[in-house]
């Protein structure tokens, strides 16, 4: 018997059908060969320090690196306290029967880092033997499968990404298992919990939220004059900023006895703006959360939902390029999809050539890197309403790959009116190519310009000046972090990956440390104590660990060891552990 291991009963049962193995059994299924069986994500995890006979450390022992790291079943918090997982327990033991009873075992959970850490770390607590192939599939259809169980790959091609993997847990549990226990012990209030990167994404969070608390708004006065030409509104504001409502009053009251405004400059360009380039799960995540409010969880929730119905390809991928073998699917898959009735109204009046397949999609074929997110071409069926909108993002996005550049045209006009220049910045689109799809304007707007067909106009012209405004400006603080922002903040901070950073912010709150407030992500009490405790601290700044992903990296490509990377740790968390009891003094 062969024993297939996926990380999903939905995708364990999806498999099982399809290799034929069509017998339900209790936690697996059975046939043709074949045992399938699944784990409910990551069952295990690292061991607690107390696992290692540190049941109460003192200062002496910080920081506690263990020699040989230990593996547990996941646990979860109940009114005694922290217990082992039931589901967890019964689950493993289903799935140490299966492999017990087979030859041959297929690795088919996610193809991705967590996913080749989830078996490396189940086979080698079930003490399993058998050799192991792997099963590397971008997405769920029926031919994908059949395609990926003909061309098994060695197992040992991905030892280099689990020691990657393997790594960076080792590094997050030392670091913040250190920090959180060198917390409890130096301030005596109880255990909280901090990591390398929850902390700094805390920071950044509590941070934004102060500065909005301590922030003490100016005023400014700008001035705004309006003119008409050919049925045509122009407004226009003054280049000079007034913060003295006095000299602003002044000059408001000269602009209304000028009566007119004189053309001084008129500046086109032509701009061509390239279709964007697909989506990975992070850009995914911040549309759906600016046009439909959606969570980062949510969406990743949506999109996985999808990727189990067949409907798009693999989606916790941080690549925004396609490999040769997925670019050459494509004209297919976008024939079936021209072809859809319910998408119709995206693509009128448009006529995307699928045939000419555009080049900056295409990118180097890689092993370990997913391509961007795609549709397979199963026509979807039964979506909820959610779901088609994420649905729809995704084809939306391929649809606009294959359209040629916006062409816009962008006009700064200036004109002179009571001896001060006054300027408006406006587009036009010309040819509106691949946002025609959506039609969403903005996407192609360069900042500080509007939207506005002007009429023509030249340097010289004399403008009667129909009104003037004098407004109250006042400076406002950066609003809180939206999903999309916070998800942004991470991406250039170098914080978690495509496949953990909506995790994170869901730990965050699920530790009430954050919290909703409508769209936006504050903190709470309990955070705000974490933040003023710890900040300034290295364990709250993003810059201390934002280097690892490279160097995870550089080991995946076997230029650097797994010693020599939590050799590192291990001195960085010794620093950041001398650091927390040096600020916070220990008490008696």
């Amino acid at each position: 018997m062969i024993a297939i291991v996926t990380d999903r009963p939905n995708v364990g049962k999806e498999i099982a059908r399809i290799v034929g193995a069509h017998k339900f059994e209790k936690g697996y299924m059975t046939g043709n060969g074949y045992m399938v069986t699944w784990t409910f994500g990551n069952m295990l995890s690292l061991a607690m320090p107390k696992d290692y006979g540190n049941a109460k450390l003192e200062r002496k022992d910080f920081p506690l690196v263990p020699g040989d790291f230990r593996l547990m079943v996941k646990h979860v918090r109940t009114d005694d306290g922290w217990v082992p997982d039931i589901n967890a327990v019964m689950q493993l033991r289903t799935v140490e029967k299966v492999l017990a009873g087979c030859s041959t075992i297929i690795a088919a959970t996610e193809a991705s880092r967590e996913g080749e850490m989830t078996f490396r770390y189940l086979y080698g607590y079930l003490g399993c033997k058998q050799p192991v192939l792997r099963l590397w599939i971008s997405s769920l259809t029926d031919e994908a499968v059949r395609k990926g169980m003909a061309n098994l790959l060695p197992a040992g091609m991905f030892d280099r990404m689990f020691q990657a993997s393997d790594s960076r847990n080792k590094a997050d549990w030392l670091l913040g298992m250190n920090a959180s226990y060198a917390l409890c012990k130096a301030t005596g209030l109880g255990n909280h919990s901090l990591g390398r990167v929850q902390t700094p994404m805390l920071a950044a969070v509590s941070s934004r939220y102060r500065e909005r608390e301590n922030h003490i708004g100016t005023d400014s006065w700008p001035v705004y004059i309006s003119m008409h030409k050919g049925g045509t509104l122009l407004k226009m504001r003054c280049t000079d900023e007034f913060s003295d409502r006095g000299t602003a009053q002044m000059f408001y009251n000269d602009c209304k006895h000028a009566q007119q405004a004189r053309v001084t400059a008129v500046r086109r360009q032509l701009v061509e703006v390239c279709p964007p380039t697909l989506y990975n799960l992070a850009e995914l995540q911040k549309d759906a959360s600016c046009l439909y409010g959606f969570t980062a969880g949510q969406t990743g929730d949506i999109a996985q939902s999808l990727y189990e119905k067949k409907l798009v390809s693999y989606p916790r991928t941080a690549g925004r390029h396609i490999s040769r073998d997925v670019y050459d699917t494509l004209p297919a898959v976008m024939e079936k999809v021209l072809a859809w009735r319910d998408l119709r109204p995206y693509m009128h009046p448009m006529c995307p050539d699928t045939s000419r397949l555009p080049g900056h999609i295409a990118g180097d074929d890689s092993l370990t890197e997913h391509p961007a997110i795609t549709v397979t071409g199963v026509r979807p069926e039964g979506l909820g309403r959610q779901e088609m909108q994420v649905y729809t993002l995704i084809v939306g996005r391929m649809l606009e790959a294959f359209m040629p550049p916006c062409r816009v045209e962008c006009t700064t006009v200036e004109a002179v009116c009571a001896a001060r220049t006054f300027r408006m910045q406006a587009c036009r689109i010309l040819d509106k190519g691949w946002n025609a799809v959506f039609g969403r304007e903005n996407a192609v707007l360069p900042q500080g310009f509007t939207m506005l067909e002007l009429p023509a106009l030249s340097v010289g012209d004399a403008l009667p000046v129909s009104a003037c405004n004098l407004v109250r400006k006042k400076d406002l603080p950066a609003s809180p972090f939206t999903d999309a922002e916070l998800i942004g903040y991470m991406e250039a901070a170098g914080l978690g990956t495509p496949a953990t950073r909506a995790g994170i912010i869901q730990t965050l709150i699920d530790r009430k440390y954050i919290r909703y407030s409508g769209r936006y992500l504050i903190p709470t009490r309990k955070g705000l104590y974490i933040y003023e405790t710890v900040r300034g601290m290295g364990i709250a700044n993003a810059a201390l660990t934002s280097g690892w992903e490279a160097r995870l990296a550089r080991m995946e490509r076997g230029e650097l060891t797994p010693e020599v990377f939590l050799g590192e740790v291990a001195d960085l968390t010794g620093e950041v552990t001398d650091e927390i009891f040096r600020i916070c003094k220990p008490e008696e």
